[in-house]
């Protein structure tokens, strides 16, 4: 995951008015880009930054075994990934 790549998910989310939850197989932490990018508990509630991870986000999403990748509009599960690269190719399609 590169630094370009996560501003452009970032800008997708917030120009299509969605969520990305990114859960991870090591961690009770999740990161949550919904036109920024948070680190937060599985309960989805905003924790600090560094509480929940020792680096910037895009070494997280480069290092860090990832679980699934859930694309949200409001409460509704629009998509599911396994990997970055399916996200970053089809994030475009997905929007509110």
């Amino acid at each position: 995951m590169s630094l370009r790549d996560l501003e452009h998910l970032v800008e997708t989310s917030r120009s299509r008015r969605i969520k990305i939850i990114v859960r991870f197989r090591d961690t009770k932490y999740l990161i949550t880009i919904d036109g920024e990018i948070k680190a937060t508990d599985i309960n989805g509630t905003k924790v600090p930054w560094s509480r929940a991870f020792q680096q910037p986000p895009h070494v997280v999403l480069s290092t860090y075994k990832i679980d699934k990748i859930d694309v949200m509009c409001g409460d509704d599960l629009v998509a599911t990934y396994s990997s970055f690269n399916d996200l970053v190719k089809s994030v475009g399609k997905h929007g509110c």
